[in-house]
């Protein structure tokens, strides 16, 4: 899964890395780290961070384009 797809979505939806990081229990470094291409995610991180995010599998690795809204931090 390319991490600059993720960086797309958060940032369109206004939520940090230390907010993704914090929710699916890992280091902002990791996060960043997946997001500049030098790391690779497990599917059931992928998962965890789409649920997170509100957008399918499809839509965090870039194969389906959907309109974006920004997720409310709770």
């Amino acid at each position: 899964m390319k991490g600059n797809y993720l960086k797309d979505v958060r940032t369109a939806k206004g939520i940090t890395q230390e907010s993704v990081a914090n929710h699916v229990g890992v280091t902002t470094a990791f996060i960043s780290r997946v997001e500049h291409g030098t790391k690779d995610m497990s599917f059931s991180l992928a998962t965890e961070i789409a649920d997170y995010l509100d957008v399918s599998l499809d839509e965090l690795a870039g194969r389906q384009k959907t309109e974006i809204n920004p997720k409310t931090e709770s």
